[in-house]
């Protein structure tokens, strides 16, 4: 009898996407908002009124859906939506990012929200929430963060790798450099090209412009180092660079509604959107 052959198959690592977890949280509330979130939401209504539901209109497909008890949505980052909500309903959420590089998700682009019901999965919704370890809690929803994206991977990545990899090296600059004063300018000198190729090579590889991108990775830094540094909102402000605390409250007050302050008290127990 022949022996089966030997071999040995590896598969790269080097370019691997990141899960990372914005915000965990159960809210009832009541409002009626247009948002375009930078991240990817899943939500399960816990609780729902049959006569006053809450919806979500997908504003590029002029359509509106009605979230009842037990229905499950995964909502692709930046997809413009009007949210209606109301205290009759009650849902948790799980808002991620998986990025193939800092600010580059692997869902960018598909403007999708999938609506579906799934008993099992709403269970281990329901279980992570009710979980008393934060730390387990946290592992419990990246499972189900991991899950989802699977269920849901798209049919082609949004980005090309090859044309991407070019742009590796200057993450890394806009990482170490990121502050208010961080332009397309300095972005395009560092990658050797004028403002108008750099802007639309940018925007042909990455569906979104690089203004939107350094405003989107700004307010990420800003939210973090309020919630986390201690430093007071001047401090903050005059780290990042703006001209004043005022101009930093307006900046921040315009792309999420919300003051430094208010969003300090909120810190991590609370959701953070970005307005479009």
């Amino acid at each position: 009898m022949k022996s089966a052959s030997r071999y040995f198959l590896r598969t790269s690592v080097t370019s691997q996407p990141r899960l990372h977890l914005v915000d965990l949280f159960a809210e009832s509330t009541e409002y009626v908002r247009d948002w375009r979130l930078p991240f990817n939401s899943i939500s399960l209504i816990s609780r729902a009124d049959p006569e006053d539901l809450s919806w979500c209109e997908l504003l590029e497909e002029k359509r509106r859906l009605f979230l009842e008890e037990g229905s499950l949505s995964f909502t692709t980052c930046d997809t413009p939506m009007r949210l209606r909500f109301s205290t009759a309903c009650e849902h948790c959420c799980i808002h991620f990012r998986y990025e193939l590089f800092p600010g580059v998700d692997i869902f960018s682009g598909l403007h999708k929200r999938f609506m579906f019901r799934d008993q099992h999965l709403q269970e281990k919704i329901l279980a992570a929430f009710a979980e008393k370890d934060q730390m387990r809690k946290i592992v419990m929803a990246e499972h189900i963060a991991s899950e989802i994206s699977l269920r849901f991977w798209p049919e082609e990545l949004p980005v090309d790798m090859k044309k991407i990899m070019q742009f590796s090296e200057l993450f890394q600059y806009v990482k170490e450099h990121l502050d208010s004063q961080l332009s397309i300018g300095d972005m395009a000198t560092f990658m050797g090209w004028s403002n108008a190729y750099f802007s639309r090579v940018f925007h042909s590889v990455f569906h979104i412009t690089p203004k939107q991108y350094l405003i989107r990775e700004l307010i990420v830094r800003a939210t973090g180092l309020l919630n986390d540094s201690g430093k007071s909102i001047k401090e903050v402000a005059a780290e990042l660079k703006f001209s004043s605390e005022f101009n930093f409250s307006r900046f921040i007050h315009h792309y999420t509604n919300a003051s430094p302050s208010e969003l300090r008290k909120q810190q991590k127990d609370s959701p953070i959107y970005v307005r479009k």
